[in-house]
């Protein structure tokens, strides 16, 4: 069994609770399905506010897997 992990971040919207980049989440996950790896674990950290402009940063911690 091979595994493989990556993050992608998620940066908050400074008004408001929608994440600017979603998209990208989609995508990774997109990505690694069509070369036939699984998703097995899936992991979030928030950050809080990183100054004026700036909202919450969520950190997503994705390990996949493939026979």
């Amino acid at each position: 069994m091979q595994y493989k992990t990556t993050q992608v971040v998620l940066k908050e919207k400074f008004l408001g609770h929608d994440a600017k980049n979603l998209g990208e989440l989609d995508r990774v996950l997109n990505t690694w399905a069509q070369e036939g790896w699984t998703l097995n674990t899936m992991t979030t950290t928030v950050a809080g506010n990183t100054g004026f402009g700036g909202g919450d940063r969520t950190v997503f911690t994705l390990v996949f897997q493939r026979p």
